[in-house]
């Protein structure tokens, strides 16, 4: 089915679900069988793959128990073949998860320990989207009252986070926490001790990143964030 076909059968399956039931479940059946040869070897002919997967990410809602956890097979794949993947398909399987994430599909304790391992990918694309992910995600999480549950989920991995051996998961780390203090969301003493923390770490970017954050002069790092990545050391 041609991507324009499938857009059709997206609209129709969101306006009348059990009407398109059985059309649904054959994309489904088509995907699960791309899904397994691709968890066996990602193939380079990835179009149809990610479209079916953007297509039943926007109808999962929709039959909830027809397609009961999709972001499991998408994390499971990403998992195993996230550095063989093409970028643009590995930027579909993370868009695909973020809007699951975001219709309250998929829990934050699911997709953090992927997210950050995909922080290691040599795709400033990607780093992007998740980081503005992640600060948007607790940002919303907190805006009518303190979701201190998953304040302190978050926190506690990201202090696992900032003691990962690959520098570019701990710095990330750092620049989440940092954001997310400078936009008023976390203001408590642990995000500062976590920060504090940082001042001890091995590496000297991440040492630095830390000191400025209390001397004031992180306006470089603020800059950044607006960004989403301050790395350069791309080819994707």
């Amino acid at each position: 089915m041609s991507r324009c076909d499938l857009l059709s059968l997206q609209g129709k399956a969101k306006r009348d679900p059990e009407g398109y039931r059985d059309d649904v479940l054959m994309q489904l059946q088509h995907y699960n069988a791309l899904h397994g040869l691709f968890m066996l070897k990602p193939g380079k002919d990835f179009h149809e793959f990610a479209d079916l997967v953007g297509f039943l990410a926007q109808v999962s809602a929709s039959y909830k128990a027809d397609i009961p956890a999709f972001h499991v097979g998408l994390i499971e794949l990403l998992e195993k073949h996230y550095a063989l993947l093409d970028p643009h398909l590995r930027r579909s399987l993370v868009s695909a998860l973020i809007l699951l994430r975001n219709r309250g599909s998929a829990t934050a304790a699911e997709l953090l320990p992927l997210f950050f391992k995909l922080f290691r990918c040599q795709d400033k694309q990607l780093r992007v989207m998740i980081f503005r992910h992640i600060v948007a995600d607790v940002k919303g999480a907190n805006k009518t009252r303190r979701n201190e549950a998953l304040n302190r989920q978050v926190q506690n991995f990201l202090a696992s986070a900032l003691k990962d051996e690959n520098e570019a998961a701990a710095k990330k780390a750092l620049a989440v926490i940092t954001e997310l203090y400078r936009r008023n969301v976390w203001s408590d003493a642990r995000t500062v001790n976590l920060v504090a923390d940082a001042c001890r770490h091995p590496s000297p970017k991440i040492l630095v990143a830390a000191l400025k954050f209390f001397l004031g002069q992180d306006e470089a790092a603020e800059t950044a964030a607006e960004a989403g990545d301050d790395d350069d050391d791309d080819d994707d």
